[in-house]
This record gives structure tokens, sequence and C-alpha cells, in this order.
């Protein structure tokens, strides 16, 4: 996702559905207290995470 892929590079690369990838994507944003995924990117950029 940092460098850019869509959910679908995403998914194909870690052989999942893309439902899943949503999912995760999901979580991830939750735990960081983001509302969207550039506030998700920029807050694992500060947790050291990227």
């Amino acid at each position: 996702m940092a460098a850019g892929a869509t959910y679908t590079t995403i998914a194909r690369r870690l052989d999942l559905s893309q439902r899943a990838i949503l999912r995760h994507v999901t979580v991830l944003r939750r735990r960081l207290g983001a509302t969207n995924l550039f506030q998700a990117g920029l807050q694992a950029a500060r947790r050291g995470w990227i």
C-alpha cells in the first residue's frame, strides 16, 4: 500500500481475496485511529511500521 498498489494487486501478491485485504486494512485503520488511508499511512510512518 505504501508503494501505491491497489487492493487488487495486493490481494494477488498475497494470494488473498480483495475482501480479506479490505478487512485487514479496516483493522489497521482502527488500531492507528485513522479515518482514511492517508491518515493511516502517516500514523504507520510515525510509528516506524513503514
